[in-house]
């Protein structure tokens, strides 16, 4: 009887020594995959393409800018002057900003990316216990990094640095809006002054 007993148990631990054995060669399996160093490599071109799309962004910003600002002055009729030197001060400062958050968006682009990574390694060691074996966990590594990359550059595209150079914008459509109030003036003076002394129904024009 006691023979029997010392079987059993035995077998038990034998059994449950397999099944950690199982445990620990899936979860193995699982940080293979995640601690590959071409992992971090991807992460890297991740983060690099990701901060080439916001710089595309902001230098195309830059181009606009620059544009309306020219216009903007020639029109406004101060080119050369200390308006233009602050104005242009200004767009550089923007500049300035527009690469830091560039960067920062660049950053964060790539912890998000890791932070998905680490969450799907933590689901899938946990699977490990529930009898997940290793061949299928390395598979599903692999899927969730895949899977993990190819969203965060989707959010990435989807996003963007937003309005650059408010001020220089602000400074160009100020002076357009100058511009038309002008052109409106001149329109209805020069409407005015034809009905006055030009018009077919004029006071002085006579009529037909």
């Amino acid at each position: 009887m006691s023979g029997g007993g010392n079987s059993a148990a035995k077998a038990a631990n034998e059994q449950e020594q397999q099944r950690q054995a199982s445990i620990a060669r899936t979860q193995s399996a699982v940080n293979a995959v995640f601690d590959n160093p071409q992992r971090a490599a991807d992460i890297q071109d991740f983060v690099n393409a990701t901060r080439d799309y916001y710089l595309q962004d902001l230098n195309q910003q830059k181009a606009d800018a620059d544009r309306g600002l020219k216009f903007a002055l020639a029109k406004s009729g101060l080119t050369g002057g200390s308006t233009q030197v602050d104005q242009q001060q200004r767009l550089g400062q923007d500049y300035s900003r527009g690469l830091l958050q560039a960067e920062q968006k660049a950053q964060g682009a790539g912890a998000s990316l890791q932070a998905a990574d680490q969450d799907a390694r933590a689901k899938l060691i946990s699977l490990a216990t529930s009898g997940l074996d290793a061949t299928t966990a390395a598979q599903q590594s692999a899927a969730a990094l895949q899977s993990n990359i190819e969203s965060s550059e989707s959010q990435a595209k989807l996003a963007s640095l937003g309005d650059a150079f408010a001020d220089a914008n602000t400074f160009v459509q100020q002076a357009k809006d100058a511009q038309q109030r002008r052109q409106g003036y001149y329109s209805v003076a020069g409407g005015a002054r034809t009905a006055l002394y030009g018009g077919t129904s004029s006071m002085y024009g006579g009529g037909a």
